[in-house]
């Protein structure tokens, strides 16, 4: 039997019609908005930092949740080592397999870039003091978290809900749920899942990564989804901060001008 024709309504195609019109709009500008965009960052990360309150580092053991290889040092570089220099116990539970960071390079392999970018996680955290056995793997694809299917996400969230269960930390440290990127916004939806199997508490924080770089332009300069941050001092540990964000040579050429100044500066922020 012949399944029927699908049919398309006059008005479902004109308005496919008209959000194509507006894309090809906007391609044009794209260019000087995100130049605009890069320019503004720095002032939109130093509105954070006035509207935050100090934040006390707690003794409790943490599981730092990350998208890609390097998040875990840009947001939460200076916990890690701050927690272990106190001895505190931490493991770093990586999402993805980062493979795809150079897609937009002719050339450039995936296969060995998830090797490489393994490789340089490995070394940041034993530069910050996590040792490998503390550092967990859920092999998501790079830049297909947010295209699991529905049976894909609930089994994704079974398993951070497995990891988090046998760690039992007391704090739990996840990217924000608005990171501007679609694979750190999609982590943050199955780490929320995830958080919903626990039978027990832990604290949430949640870091900025991409919150302030990505996304429009922002017509304020005191945007209300950056206020009210903790902001954690973490001058004492940012030098080796900065060595193992150092260790990431295959990211740093690729990342927006200035990027990197906002995870060096002494201070890490967080939304609770």
């Amino acid at each position: 039997m012949t399944a029927p024709a699908r049919t398309t309504s006059p008005s479902s195609l004109l308005a496919r019609i008209a959000r194509r019109l507006r894309r090809e709009m906007r391609r044009p500008f794209k260019p000087l908005l995100h130049a605009m965009r890069d320019r503004q960052a720095p002032s939109l990360h130093q509105w954070m930092h006035e509207s935050s309150v100090p934040m006390t580092l707690s003794t409790k053991s943490a599981l730092i949740v990350a998208p890609h290889p390097d998040d875990e040092t840009f947001g939460c570089g200076g916990v890690i080592a701050m927690k272990r220099d106190a001895g505190v116990d931490v493991h770093v539970l990586m999402m993805t397999d980062g493979r795809q960071s150079h897609s937009h390079i002719p050339g450039v392999d995936p296969r060995q870039m998830e090797e490489t970018r393994k490789k340089e996680l490995l070394a940041a955290c034993r530069i910050l003091g996590v040792p490998d056995e503390n550092i967990h793997f859920l092999n998501l694809a790079d830049q297909g978290v947010y295209r699991l299917s529905p049976e894909q996400q609930q089994k994704a969230a079974a398993d951070v809900a497995s990891i988090i269960r046998s760690i039992r930390p007391g704090e739990l440290f996840v990217n924000h749920p608005t990171d501007r990127h679609p694979d750190h916004e999609a982590v943050y939806r199955l780490v929320d899942d995830a958080l919903q199997q626990i039978d027990f508490p832990l604290d949430v924080f949640k870091y900025p990564i991409w919150l302030i770089w990505k996304g429009p332009y922002r017509w304020t300069r005191q945007p209300v989804d950056l206020k009210g941050a903790s902001r954690l001092d973490v001058r004492g540990v940012q030098e080796r901060k900065n060595k193992a964000i150092n260790v990431y040579a295959s990211q740093l050429p690729v990342l927006p001008p200035g990027f990197v100044d906002q995870f060096t500066g002494g201070f890490e922020y967080f939304f609770r």
